[in-house]
C-alpha cells in the first residue's frame, strides 16, 4: 500500500472516531452548545488570544533552537520556514510532516536538524508529561503498575537520542555496520545501502553540528522552560473555552484536569498514525473527562471548536509567514 492511500485510509478512520464522538453527543445539542458560548464573549476572546499566544510561543522557541543551533536565520526568515513547517505537521502522523519541510524549503541539514531535535524533544516532553498524569490518575489501581515500564523506554529514547545526536559516537556506528557488512559486499542489497551511506555522509555534517549544539544541558533546560510556559497558555485557552462551551459541567472542570486531558491526547496524536491525530484526539479527550467523572457527552462543543480554532491558528501563521516573512536565499542551502 503507497503511503498516501495508507494516509488516507488511517484519515477515514479519524474521521469515523470523531463521528463517533459527535453522534454519540447528540449533534442537535452540540450546536446549540457552540451557538449558546457566544454568549460568553470573554471566554471565546480570551481563548483566541491565547491561542494566538501559544503559536507565537512555538514560534519563539523554534527560532531561538535555530540560533542556538548556529543558523544564521533572521526573524523574517524563521517565520516563513516554521509557518510552513507548522502547518505541513498539523496534518501529518505525529507531526512528522515537519522533518521534510526544511528539505523542502532548501533550507539545509542544520535545519533539518533543529526539525529533528525539536520534534524528539517535544515528543518527550509530552509523553513524559502524560505518563505521570496517567500515573496520579490511575494510582490505586494494580494496572496502573504497568505504566511504570514506560520509564525504561524513555530512558532508552533518550539515550539513543544523544548516541544520535553526537557526529562521533554515530561515525563509530556506523564503521561497526560496515564492518558488518563488509563480508555480504557482494549482494546488491548491500552495495546499495554502502553507497548510500558514503553518499550522505558529507551532507550530514551541518546536521549533526546543529544536533551537538542543542543536545546539552542548557539548550534542553530552556527548552522546557519554554514548553512549560507554551503549555501553560495552551491550557489556560481550552479552559477558557470549557467555560464557554460547558457552562454547566465547565465550572466544576480544574485547570488540572484540562491540563490532564490535553497532554494526554497530546500524547496519543503523537504516537498515531492518523494525520492530525484527528478524532484520536477527542476520542481519548473524552475517555479521560470519563475517567474524572464527567459525562462523556458534555464536552464534544469544546473540542469541536478548540480543533477549529487549532486550524485556524495554524493557517493564519502560514499566511503571515508567507506573506510578511523572507525566503531562505539559495546559498543557505549550501
Amino acid at each position: 500500500m503507497s503511503r498516501p492511500l495508507r494516509n488516507a485510509v488511517w484519515l477515514a478512520v479519524g474521521l469515523v472516531l470523531l463521528a463517533g464522538v459527535v453522534y454519540q453527543a447528540d449533534p442537535p445539542k452540540a450546536v446549540c452548545a457552540l451557538r449558546d458560548s457566544l454568549a460568553h464573549p470573554w471566554f471565546l476572546a480570551g481563548a483566541v488570544a491565547l491561542f494566538a499566544a501559544t503559536q507565537a510561543g512555538f514560534f519563539l522557541k523554534w527560532h531561538l533552537l535555530s540560533r542556538l543551533a548556529g543558523a544564521a536565520v533572521t526573524v523574517r526568515q524563521s517565520l516563513r520556514l516554521f509557518g510552513t513547517l507548522y502547518l505541513v505537521g498539523t496534518f501529518t502522523p505525529g507531526r512528522a510532516g515537519e522533518l521534510a519541510v526544511p528539505a523542502m524549503m532548501r533550507a539545509g541539514g542544520r535545519m533539518t536538524g533543529v526539525a529533528l531535535v525539536n520534534r524528539l524533544l517535544e515528543s518527550a516532553w509530552t509523553v513524559s508529561a502524560a505518563l505521570l498524569v496517567a500515573v496520579l490518575v490511575f494510582r490505586g489501581d494494580p494496572r496502573s503498575a504497568r505504566l511504570w515500564l514506560l520509564g525504561p523506554v524513555l530512558l532508552l529514547f533518550v539515550g539513543l537520542m544523544v548516541v544520535l545526536s553526537r557526529w562521533r559516537l554515530t561515525v563509530r556506528l556506523l564503521d561497526g555496520v560496515r564492518w558488518v557488512l563488509k563480508p555480504l559486499g557482494r549482494f546488491r542489497p548491500v552495495v546499495w545501502i554502502l553507497a548510500q551511506e558514503e553518499k550522505y555522509q558529507g551532507a550530514l555534517e551541518p546536521f549533526y553540528a546543529a544536533n551537538e549544539r542543542l543536545i546539552r544541558l542548557p539548550a534542553i533546560l530552556l527548552f522546557c522552560a519554554l514548553m512549560l510556559a507554551i503549555w501553560m497558555m495552551m491550557v489556560s485557552a481550552n479552559y477558557l473555552l470549557v467555560q464557554a462551551t460547558v457552562p454547566a459541567v465547565g465550572k466544576d472542570v480544574t485547570f488540572l484536569v484540562v491540563f490532564a486531558v490535553m497532554v494526554v491526547s497530546a500524547a496519543a496524536t503523537f504516537v498515531s498514525p492518523i494525520p492530525g491525530g484527528l478524532g484520536l484526539t477527542e476520542f481519548t479527550a473524552v475517555a479521560m473527562f470519563y475517567a474524572f467523572g464527567y459525562p462523556q457527552d458534555a464536552f464534544v462543543p469544546f473540542l469541536l471548536l478548540a480543533r477549529f480554532l487549532l486550524y485556524v491558528m495554524v493557517a493564519v501563521f502560514y499566511l503571515v509567514g508567507r506573506t510578511a516573512g523572507r525566503g531562505l536565499p539559495e546559498a543557505f542551502s549550501s
